[in-house]
């Protein structure tokens, strides 16, 4: 009788504990104590990571805290043919800013680690400058503003894209900078560490999928990441005021992983086709983003010193080279080619860069 009564309690206490384990998964408390632990330092739970999705085919009010436009701006939701719903952040010309400032239901605090991902295309006049395309932005009374704007993104007089952090006093530095690519997709992962300790706060930024060395040589730029109380991403367009110009963004993502944030979309990255014959004949190859020597070229089907032609579609810039390891002669093309024998470079592929152009 004594093991009949034992072995029912043990039953009773494991089905118990199995109910209550089940209904701790459900748990929102719990779901959001699993936020916290994926977004800091144990990384150990695989869930949860995804902190903000900023998808345009989400209601606007699911995903931004305020939308800021003067007069006839616009943001709106709009059908890209590759990416589907994209966010069309339209400013006139006469206007200051169209943005959209989020995001909702997330908010970063000192000492996260955060990835904010997104793919952007700016039409926008060659050479117009404005103060931002994204801000990380500051905001509150509790705390002094000394930066205001910790981190921007914007374009320059003279043609570029760049990275810049505004230091205490709002001192500025160009962390990154490359050509604008105006009108093309381009993708970008921003790795803030956030403190206002500019000894443990950082930045780490990909441009199209490549990690990119900052101004200090290296892929990481300390810096005070958090300013008055708080910060938020604002993604369109700011300042430029005399131009008429429009930041479509898609894929936006706040998350405790790059591989979370990074930009997705239906529509596949763009590639570079290469051809073994004039007018695209014979055996191909594609290629996305990246450096290819001699090795990675036969390692993705195509053939050293036997490619005669290229496909290079709007958005990408292919710089051949007669030599392995990206050496010797080279040829630049940022168009269809559709025979090498024009450019004195028939049969002499034996390494590429492919970039957005």
């Amino acid at each position: 009788m004594k093991t009949t009564l034992a072995i029912a309690a043990f039953l009773s206490a494991n089905i118990l504990a199995l109910t209550s384990c089940t209904k701790s998964l459900q748990d929102p408390n719990v779901a959001k104590s699993n936020a916290v632990n994926v977004a800091g330092t144990t990384g150990n739970l695989g869930i949860l990571s995804l902190l903000w999705d900023g998808d345009a085919s989400l209601p606007s009010a699911n995903v931004w805290k305020i939308l800021n436009f003067e007069g006839s701006g616009t943001i709106t939701a709009e059908t890209d043919p590759v990416y589907g719903k994209v966010w069309k952040f339209y400013k006139p010309a006469g206007s200051h800013r169209t943005e959209g400032h989020g995001a909702k239901n997330f908010q970063a605090a000192e000492g996260d680690d955060i990835y904010i991902g997104w793919r952007s295309k700016l039409d926008i006049p060659q050479n117009q400058n404005t103060n931002a395309v994204f801000q990380w932005k500051a905001y509150g009374s509790g705390q002094p503003m000394t930066q205001n704007y910790p981190i921007v993104l914007s374009t320059t007089t003279n043609g570029n894209f760049h990275l810049m952090h505004f230091a205490p006093g709002k001192i500025g530095t160009e962390v990154w900078v490359a050509p604008l690519s105006r009108n093309a997709w381009n993708a970008m992962v921003l790795r803030i560490k956030v403190s206002r300790d500019g000894a443990v706060g950082f930045i780490e930024f990909w441009y199209n999928g490549v990690k990119q060395t900052l101004v200090n040589g290296t892929q990481r730029y300390p810096a005070r990441t958090l300013d008055a109380d708080f910060c938020d991403p604002k993604f369109g367009v700011y300042g430029g005021d005399a131009a008429e110009i429009t930041n479509y963004v898609q894929g936006a993502k706040i998350a405790s992983t790059y591989a979370e944030a990074a930009p997705g979309g239906t529509g596949p990255a763009l590639q570079a086709q290469v051809f073994q014959n004039c007018s695209y004949g014979g055996w191909s190859a594609s290629f996305a983003i990246g450096n290819y020597n001699t090795a990675a070229i036969v390692a993705s089907g195509g053939v050293n010193n036997d490619a005669s032609s290229l496909k290079v579609p709007a958005g990408l810039k292919v710089t051949l080279f007669d030599g392995d390891n990206f050496t010797g002669d080279s040829l630049v093309l940022t168009a269809d080619g559709s025979c090498l024998k024009n450019n004195n470079f028939n049969d002499k592929v034996s390494s590429f860069k492919v970039s957005a152009n």
